[in-house]
C-alpha cells in the first residue's frame, strides 16, 4: 500500500529519472519462486526495495507491482535488507504503467 501521496525526492540527487518514495508491497519472481519485497522508492529506470533474502548481482528477475505490473529487472546492488533494481524495460513502457496504476505524477521521467 502507498504510505500517503509519494514526494519527490530533491537535493544531491543526480539520478537519470525522478525517484518517487513509496511504501508499495510488490514481489519478486525466478521462474516459480517468488520472494516478497517492499518498495521504497521507484522511477521509469528501477526501484529500491525491502528484501530478507539474497539475491544475486546482476541476476534477472521480474518484479510484479501490485495494481501495476510486472516489470523486467535486474538486480544492481544489495546490502543487509535492501536492494537496487535497474529496469530492463523501456522507461516509456514503465512510466505508461505507473500513470496507468497511480496517476502521471508518481514517476516522471
Amino acid at each position: 500500500m502507498l504510505a500517503g501521496r509519494p514526494a519527490i525526492q530533491t537535493g544531491g540527487d543526480r539520478r537519470r529519472y525522478k525517484r518517487v518514495r513509496l511504501l508499495h508491497s510488490a514481489a519478486l519472481r525466478d521462474g516459480g519462486r517468488l520472494i516478497d519485497c517492499v518498495i521504497r522508492d521507484i522511477s521509469t529506470g528501477g526501484a529500491r526495495i525491502l528484501i530478507e533474502e539474497r539475491v544475486a548481482k546482476q541476476q534477472e528477475l521480474v518484479l510484479d507491482i501490485d495494481g501495476v505490473g510486472r516489470l523486467n529487472s535486474r538486480v544492481v546492488w544489495q546490502s543487509a535488507d535492501q536492494a537496487g533494481i535497474r529496469f530492463l524495460d523501456e522507461p516509456v513502457t514503465v512510466k505508461s504503467q505507473l500513470d496507468a496504476a497511480w496517476g502521471p505524477d508518481t514517476a516522471a521521467g
